[in-house]
Order: C-alpha cells, then sequence, then structure tokens
C-alpha cells in the first residue's frame, strides 16, 4: 500500500512538474540566466524562478505543455493590451510548447514584464508571468558566449 502511495505520489507531482532548464550556467543578470542546454549544443537563456519559459537565439518557448491539447493562448507585455486569443500550429501542438518569435519577440525583448495564459482542451488555464529585467543582455550575449 506504502509503494502504490508513493508511485501515485510521484506521478502526480510529475504531471504538474515545471520545465526547467539544466546545463553548465554562463551568465546571470537580473531575473535570467544563461546556460548550455542539457546537450550543450545550443544555450538558452532562462528564468531565475523556476518556470516553463525559455529563450532560444530567435525566440520565446514556453514548454512542457501537455501535446495536442492546446485550445489557445494570450500573452501580455507590460501594461499593453493582451494579444488576441491565438490557435497553436501543429508543430506547436506536436511539440507541447508554444513559441513567439518575430515582432511579439522583439517586444518581449523591450520589456519589462511577461505574461502569458495557455487554455488546454479541458479549459484549463496555464499562466507564467515572469520580470524581463536582464533578459536583453542575456540574449545579446547568446552569440559570443555559446559556439
Amino acid at each position: 500500500m506504502k509503494v502504490t502511495a508513493c508511485v501515485l505520489l510521484s506521478c502526480l507531482a510529475a504531471s504538474g512538474a515545471v520545465a526547467q532548464a539544466a546545463g553548465q550556467i554562463l551568465a546571470s543578470e537580473g531575473d535570467w540566466t544563461l546556460r548550455h542546454s542539457e546537450d550543450a549544443a545550443t544555450c538558452i537563456v532562462t528564468p531565475k524562478p523556476q518556470s516553463r519559459i525559455q529563450i532560444k537565439q530567435d525566440r520565446l518557448e514556453v514548454t512542457g505543455l501537455p501535446k495536442k491539447s492546446i485550445f489557445n493562448y494570450q500573452y501580455r507585455i507590460d501594461d499593453q493590451a493582451v494579444s488576441n486569443a491565438m490557435i497553436p500550429t501543429a508543430d506547436m501542438q506536436d511539440a507541447g510548447l508554444v513559441a513567439l518569435d518575430g515582432e511579439a519577440f522583439k517586444a518581449i525583448l523591450d520589456g519589462q514584464r511577461f505574461r502569458i495564459r495557455i487554455l488546454d482542451k479541458w479549459h484549463e488555464a496555464i499562466t507564467e508571468d515572469v520580470s524581463l529585467a536582464g533578459l536583453r543582455s542575456l540574449h545579446r550575449k547568446i552569440a559570443s558566449e555559446c559556439r
């Protein structure tokens, strides 16, 4: 009985786990850390507090989401208006992530605070709210520190 309870608790803890990057830390600034990814082939920037958010060279990703079950998402940068609800692409669904690039990514790099609300097909919300202090500076270091 004790083994069953421990296994059950382990499964519950794993399902609610937040994706967080592992790997060697290269630099840290403000509320963010630059590190090699687990495979050390690339670098990512992650918030210091545990989060599903990670920054790659040209986009922000919210990782660790249930695959093929993202209904929609909305985000907000600073005190700007909340974005329209967006439907994730098939690639995002398959990977279990939401990615923001292009003009949205540029606005995030210029911002002070980023919030995102992701709704799954069961209408449960996953939210992230992070300070962007230090992100812009660390993002510039990806090219020079990660080879």
